[in-house]
């Protein structure tokens, strides 16, 4: 008799002592998956909200068009882009809030600066650089957070140093 009630006590002290143990990795997935969705969407809302401000910043001042595409942008992108970056501070590590922070300042510095004037396309490629190098940084501190190994290569291969011959050849940036 004793050992039948041992064995039921040992075998739910199992039952909880497991139960306990996949709850916390349970939670500790699910704030997981919560960065990586927000990083994830901050990333696209990025390249949304780059393009359009490319769109401005190539359109002409004097054109009629420009304070339609303007404000487009400002409806069709901001909303998205205020939700996205909140996502990251409401689920980021410090270090990534701290680059979408930077991200954010660069992106809406170049849209007043887009607003203000045309740029010729190598302006453009010239102002753009701030916001690509603060993404990049952005990028950089998530993968850190998300403990995935640094990649040896940038997004915008013209903001990087030229890399050797040898990988040119291979088609590698």
């Amino acid at each position: 008799m004793t050992a039948a009630l041992l064995a039921a006590a040992a075998g739910v002290f199992g039952i909880v002592v497991g139960r306990l143990w996949d709850s916390r990795s349970e939670s500790a997935r699910w704030r997981r998956d919560q960065k990586t969705a927000s990083y994830q969407r901050f990333a696209a809302q990025f390249e949304a909200m780059y393009e359009a401000i490319r769109i401005i910043a190539l359109t002409d001042v004097g054109s009629g068009s420009l304070p339609s595409v303007v404000q487009d942008a400002r409806t069709g992108n901001f909303i998205p882009w205020d939700s996205a970056l909140s996502a990251v501070w409401l689920h980021g590590s410090c270090d990534v809030v701290s680059g979408a922070t930077l991200v954010d300042r660069e992106i809406l510095g170049l849209f007043h600066e887009a607003t203000g004037r045309l740029f010729t396309v190598e302006e453009w490629n010239e102002a753009r650089r701030p916001a690509r190098q603060a993404f990049e940084n952005f990028i950089g501190a998530a993968r850190t957070e998300l403990d995935l190994p640094q990649v040896p290569m940038t997004l915008f291969p013209e903001s990087a140093p030229p890399l050797p011959v040898s990988r040119r050849w291979w088609g590698l940036r």
